[in-house]
């Protein structure tokens, strides 16, 4: 359908410009002008239909609230990280 608009609007181009009546000449333009906005559109919804992901690759309701649980738990601190600061180092060790 895009390839068919552009014809379209080459042809009523070609038309207006070998014309010599105005009203026509201003019809074809009018005409030309639509069918080129619609094929660019149609090119442009052509191209993010292509580049698109499926619908079934999105996330479910129920993935998402499970992501947001999950995210919302606090860490679990790793065995023997007790004596660790918040910088990361051991304090130094009494002898």
């Amino acid at each position: 359908m895009r390839w068919i608009l552009l014809l379209l609007a080459l042809g009523a181009f070609a038309l207006a410009f070998s014309t010599k009546a105005a009203g026509f000449m201003g019809l074809c333009l009018v005409v030309g002008i639509v069918a080129l906005f619609a094929a660019l559109f149609a090119f442009a919804a052509a191209k993010i239909d292509a580049t698109s992901r499926p619908d079934v690759t999105l996330l479910a309701d129920k993935d998402i609230s499970a992501l947001r649980a999950s995210l919302r738990k606090p860490p679990a601190a790793p065995p023997g990280a007790a004596g660790v600061t918040e910088g990361g180092e051991r304090p130094p060790a009494s002898e």
